[in-house]
């Protein structure tokens, strides 16, 4: 949603109008959707319809063969569909498409390349040692030149790479960019996962940057009005890590109560944290 509203932003000078489709079915109804576009409201900034009777996923889905959700489809001004895709990657083609620099058969072809390029990427999680970490960025910083546009989905590949070479002042820099960027979208799953890779005991990171983790954690936690338990355990673990026993045990008696009024699965890990940081405290 953040990232479709951010192209509408973007294109509504070129005329684009970005349509987001819902229809019923048996977890979906009108009176849901129109309540969800409510509470979105600047996440979700774009248009928003309902395919009554679903004409609409019949004219486009089932025309195309498409099967898989979401799908993009991008009608050019001529009434031609000029791009069918995941809308992650939409920048492209719809840049071009709106510029009236849109090849049809060599755009698809750079786009393939260029997801080829992005999964050769995005296997950073393969990388165990500072040379592997440092030869993938290069390949990271390669991809950004050729395919700028997306430069930004490569943030948390990148990130991750720069602590594993051990270029803690630029992954320091870059994560706090990331912070700050997911707290301007209100991303809370995005705030919570940064600081949850840096605090998670189960990495046992050489050199964590558990302030970068107390300050992401913190700001999702007052996006969810300190209501959500995962997001509270993960605040708890970053104080408990920068030597803050008592606030973490009060966080984590709190998302452990949370977990439990919810029937979480997550109740019984939680409780395990909270006895760690009891026998702490003694």
């Amino acid at each position: 949603m953040p990232h479709l509203s951010e192209l509408q932003k973007k294109h509504a000078k070129d005329g684009v109008t970005i349509i987001g489709v819902s229809r019923e079915d048996a977890s979906n109804s009108l009176d849901q959707v129109k309540e969800m576009t409510a509470e979105k409201g600047e996440i979700m900034a774009y248009t928003v319809a309902w395919d009554d009777g679903g004409q609409t996923y019949k004219a486009f889905m089932d025309a195309s063969g498409s099967r898989g959700i979401p799908t993009s489809f991008v009608v050019d001004g001529e009434g031609k569909i000029a791009y069918i895709g995941h809308p992650y990657f939409l920048d492209i083609p719809l840049a071009r498409i709106a510029a009236g620099t849109w090849d049809a058969v060599e755009g698809p072809k750079e786009m393939a390349e260029m997801r080829k390029a992005m999964s050769a990427v995005g296997r950073y999680g393969m990388a165990t040692t500072v040379k592997e970490a440092k030869a993938l960025l290069a390949k990271v910083n390669d991809f950004k030149k050729r395919w700028p546009e997306y430069a930004e989905s490569m943030v948390a590949n990148e990130y991750d790479l720069l602590v594993l070479a051990m270029e803690h002042d630029k992954a320091s820099a870059l994560g706090s960019k990331m912070v700050n960027q997911a707290i301007k979208a209100k991303d809370v799953g995005a705030l919570n996962s940064l600081a949850w890779g840096i605090v998670d005991p189960e990495k046992e990171a050489t050199h964590p940057d558990i302030a970068l983790a107390l300050y992401a954690a913190t700001a999702a936690c007052n996006l969810t009005e300190y209501k959500d338990a995962a997001i509270l355990d993960t605040l708890a673990r970053a104080h408990y890590m920068m030597g803050g026993t008592v606030r973490a045990i009060q966080l984590q008696r709190l998302a452990v109560e949370l977990a439990v009024a919810s029937g979480s699965p997550l109740a019984t890990s939680l409780e395990d944290a909270l006895d760690e940081y009891l026998g702490t405290d003694g």
